[in-house]
C-alpha cells in the first residue's frame, strides 16, 4: 500500500469530500453490491456526484481516476455511467498503517 500516494490523493478537498460521500452514502440510483467480504455497499453514479458538487462530467471523472488509482474506491462501468464504491477495507488498512506510522497505536 503506498500510504504517500493515498495521502496526496487525500489531500485534495474535493477528492476528501467524494470519499466521504461514498462512505457515508445510505441511498443512491446504484443498487447495492456486495464484495467478497459479504459487505453490502450503496454506490454512487457520476451524476449523483456531479449534481452534489456542481460540477462538470470531466472533472469528476478526473477525482474518480485519482482516487480509483489509490485503491479507496472501486469503479463498474453499467451502460454509459460509471458506478463508484468506496473500498472501506482499503481505507480502513491505510488509516491503521498512519497509526502504526506515526506510533498513534
Amino acid at each position: 500500500m503506498d500510504n504517500v500516494k493515498i495521502s496526496q490523493a487525500l489531500s485534495d478537498p474535493i477528492r476528501y469530500k467524494i470519499l466521504m460521500m461514498l462512505v457515508r452514502s445510505e441511498t443512491g440510483c446504484c443498487p447495492v453490491i456486495s464484495n467478497s467480504d459479504g459487505d453490502s455497499h450503496v454506490g454512487l453514479c457520476n451524476c449523483e456526484i456531479m449534481n452534489e458538487l456542481s460540477m462538470i462530467q470531466s472533472r469528476v471523472s478526473y477525482h474518480m481516476k485519482e482516487l480509483v488509482e489509490t485503491g479507496l474506491v472501486n469503479e463498474e462501468q453499467r451502460g454509459k455511467w460509471k458506478y463508484y464504491f468506496a473500498n472501506r477495507k482499503k481505507l480502513l488498512d491505510y488509516v491503521n498503517q498512519v497509526k502504526r506510522d506515526f506510533n498513534l497505536e
